[in-house]
């Protein structure tokens, strides 16, 4: 019997994609896919590539059009829906469970 090969620790290789799809953007960009469809790609019109049902956006395009969104006015951020329909507020949170903090009204 052959004694079992000795491996060598490799360095670990870092990629970075060229493109961000719906696919990869949890990973590349921290959005859930529909977040990524609903928000980023609607915004980014002149440079998405669709192979079937899949929307492929390079990823300096995406990353500018967060940038874009993060530094937005805040009459701008008012005016669009960002919390999915989850509460934002501790009165918001108590009340989805039929409670109300003391001396709130």
């Amino acid at each position: 019997m052959s004694a079992p090969r000795t491996r060598k620790p490799r360095p670990d290789l870092v990629l970075r994609p060229s493109f961000v799809s719906q696919e990869n953007a949890f990973a590349v960009l921290g959005l859930t896919p529909r977040k990524f469809l609903d928000e980023v790609v609607p915004l980014c019109h002149g440079s998405v590539a669709r192979m079937g049902r899949t929307a492929l956006v390079p990823i300096e395009v995406a990353e500018a059009v967060l940038r874009s969104l993060a530094s937005a006015s805040p009459d701008a951020k008012a005016g669009r829906d960002c919390d999915d329909g989850q509460p934002t507020s501790v009165d918001q949170v108590l009340a989805s469970v039929g409670v109300r903090r003391r001396g709130s009204r």
